[in-house]
């Protein structure tokens, strides 16, 4: 993904690299310069490293700068594969100063490469925050050792000892100097080439941050730039052959590919925030965002990364049991996950009606049972995945589902999609989740042969709610009564899919909101547009009611709001959250869906009309099916399972192959 100086849009935004752990973005100069992109400042940040305040602001972990004149021209490349940034700058006296960036998928540590005319190159850290660079981070106190090549900065965060760390900058040029400031350093090195490193530990890493630092620097001195980037390609590799897509059209395909990079990269050893900046919401964790990041993962394959999410909520599930009830010891209601967390699964969003959502709760409960699904883990269902999504149903069992004179079922006041106001009673959306939820649970309880009289009555209550759900006698509607048009009608399909594809009164809600969606089509009252994410919302209910030409356009309608270097924000019009993983969640999610669906013993591939296109891709029941076409005829077709497998194959021709797998095997078709 290439933006240089001549064609870069008013919306460029710089590029992030990063682990998971280290967030880092780098501008055309190949630094990070204090500058505001659509509210974003380049910077450097690391998962979960926040403030104890009560907005949990991510830490600061300073910027890099060099000694330089503003550059005459620039070219900045962003390679997905191999998660690395380049920059070429030509400045006024014609000098050039090319850069080299990544940040290896296993270690924390920036590695920057710069190749530079002239006769001497001067990196300079400055360690602050991006509104202060003359002051250290907030509460931050540090110790400096200066060595030959560079220098250690062990550092404390006032009242937080748990995020004691250091910090090590340092460079392989054979001649160099060392300057050591107050909150700035810098190394000056001469030649025309030099590799420079910047690396964390801290107590979140392990207790004896100082000797992991030291080890550290070993391993990176011993296996030198090029050996490091030798591994961090094989490893990049490994990922992106779990599961893939090629798309015949450029565009569409780099979207995709980026999408999946920053999905990656924004993967912490908690789950998947909207991004790790703070302008992300610091870097926190919703859950009901990272269910759309969650389906974009599984069902490309990458399910080892998934799995995270519904293990992230899994382990606070006790926090969940006593948000909902404890009283003298007991949790009688089931379970309520708060809305925004850290990583300790604390409610961090700020006193609102956001508060009043539940459909979250749905999202989690599908998140472990699609899991299931894909993977067809007993264990995992056992062990982690019915007790949440049990809880979950029993939650809305006591405290959302009432049941008026009628004996008909409905959802309580509650707020559903923020746009629709707060306090909706019988709200469409989240009546879906509730229907979504309860017939998982069901479905759980009986494959782990438990519970069949909760089994019994959450099948009684998804099918009285899905019964009673709001409709004007034409369409569905959001709520009762309610004069917007909202991307929440589309919920029978996706994210919750629980009605029938022929249900007319679904159908009809649909139609409605594509006649009013560049009013309504942003998750904000703003613009004139569809967002990304509701394109992919749509995109994916599309192709699950086999409409796949209005699944492409959603696709190619996603696709036209990317930015230079094909990543997709929250909103483009206007510009709101660059590089925002939902989006790019719920993108790669229609992409896959457009291609291939799968249920228990049967996958349909429907691909691509005379196109070529090829994949891999995961589905359910354990099985991952790759597939080459040319001018829309397959000519290649694989299927590998991780567990044993019967079932069917339907190609886009009507041919059909029933197919046994067994653990472990792969099996050519085509």
């Amino acid at each position: 993904m290439l933006c240089e100086s001549g064609n870069p849009s008013g919306n460029y935004v710089p590029p992030p690299i990063g682990n998971g752990d280290l967030s880092v973005q780098i501008d055309m100069e190949g630094i990070q310069k204090q500058k505001r992109y659509h509210g974003m400042t380049p910077g450097i940040y690391r998962a979960g490293r926040r403030y104890d305040t009560y907005i949990g602001e991510l830490i600061s972990f300073g910027h890099i700068d060099q000694v330089s004149p503003a550059p005459e021209s620039w070219r900045q490349k962003l390679n997905v594969e191999t998660a690395t940034i380049s920059t070429t700058c030509t400045y006024p006296d014609k000098a050039e100063i090319c850069t080299e960036a990544f940040v290896h998928p296993e270690l924390p540590v920036l590695m920057i490469k710069k190749k530079f005319t002239g006769k001497k190159f001067t990196l300079k850290y400055i360690l602050s925050s991006p509104d202060d660079i003359n002051s250290l981070p907030a509460r931050m106190g540090i110790n400096t050792s200066k060595n030959k090549n560079g220098v250690d900065i062990s550092y404390t965060i006032s009242g937080i000892p748990g995020l004691d760390g250091i910090i090590s900058l340092w460079t392989d040029a054979p001649e160099s100097s060392v300057e050591v400031g107050d909150n700035q350093f810098a190394i000056s090195v001469t030649g025309n080439e030099a590799t420079f490193y910047l690396s964390f530990h801290d107590k979140l890493d392990t207790e004896d941050f100082i000797k992991a630092n030291c080890e550290l620097k070993a391993v990176i001195n011993n296996l030198s730039y090029s050996g490091l980037m030798s591994s961090n390609k094989a490893k990049w590799g490994k990922y992106y052959n779990e599961g893939y897509v090629k798309l015949p059209d450029r565009k569409l395909d780099e979207v995709y590919r980026t999408s999946q990079y920053h999905l990656k990269i924004s993967s912490t050893k908690w789950s998947i925030p909207t991004g790790i900046f703070p302008t992300h919401w610091q870097g926190k964790y919703f859950a009901f965002d990272d269910f759309f990041s969650f389906m974009g993962l599984l069902t490309t394959g990458h399910l080892s990364t998934a799995k995270k999410i519904p293990g992230f909520r899994h382990k606070h599930l006790q926090k969940a049991l006593d948000r909902a009830h404890r009283y003298f010891g007991e949790n009688l209601s089931g379970a309520r996950f708060n809305w925004q967390t850290t990583e300790d699964g604390s409610e961090a969003a700020s006193p609102s009606f956001w508060l009043e959502h539940i459909f979250h709760l749905a999202s989690i409960a599908l998140s472990a049972w699609e899991y299931y699904r894909y993977s067809g883990d007993t264990s995992f269902l056992a062990e982690e995945g019915y007790p949440v999504i049990a809880n979950c149903a029993v939650f809305y069992e006591t405290q959302a589902i009432y049941r008026d004179n009628k004996d008909k079922y409905y959802i309580g006041k509650c707020t559903d999609l923020e746009r629709l106001g707060p306090g909706r009673e019988r709200a469409f959306m989240t009546t879906c989740g509730v229907v979504a939820t309860l017939e998982a649970a069901a479905a759980a309880a009986g494959i782990l042969n438990i519970d069949p009289d909760k089994a019994e009555q959450w099948n009684s209550k998804a099918a009285n709610l899905k019964k009673n759900l709001p409709h004007d006698g034409k369409k569905y509607v959001p709520y009762p009564e309610c004069e917007e048009s909202s991307i929440a009608v589309f919920a029978g399909k996706y994210p919750y899919d629980t009605l029938s594809n022929i249900d007319p009164l679904q159908l009809s809600a649909i139609n409605d909101f594509l006649e009013h969606e560049n009013e309504y089509g942003n998750m904000y009252p703003v613009g004139h547009s569809v967002c990304a994410w509701y394109a992919g919302w749509k995109g994916v209910a599309f192709a699950r009611l086999g409409l796949h030409d209005l699944s492409l356009e959603c696709i190619e309608q996603a696709a036209a709001g990317a930015n230079c270097f094909s990543e997709i924000f929250e909103i483009s019009d206007p510009v709101s959250h660059p590089w925002f993983t939902t989006a790019e969640g719920a993108y790669i999610h229609m992409v896959n869906e457009s291609l291939i669906q799968s249920s228990q013993g049967e996958i349909r591939i429907t691909g691509r009309d005379k196109q070529d296109y090829e994949f891999k891709l995961a589905a359910v029941g354990g099985v991952t099916v790759g597939v080459k076409a040319r001018n829309g005829t397959i000519i290649h077709l694989v299927t590998s399972a991780s567990k044993m497998y019967q079932g069917k194959i339907l190609l886009p021709d009507k041919t059909e192959y029933q197919v046994s797998l067994s653990s472990g095997e792969e099996i050519q078709l085509i």
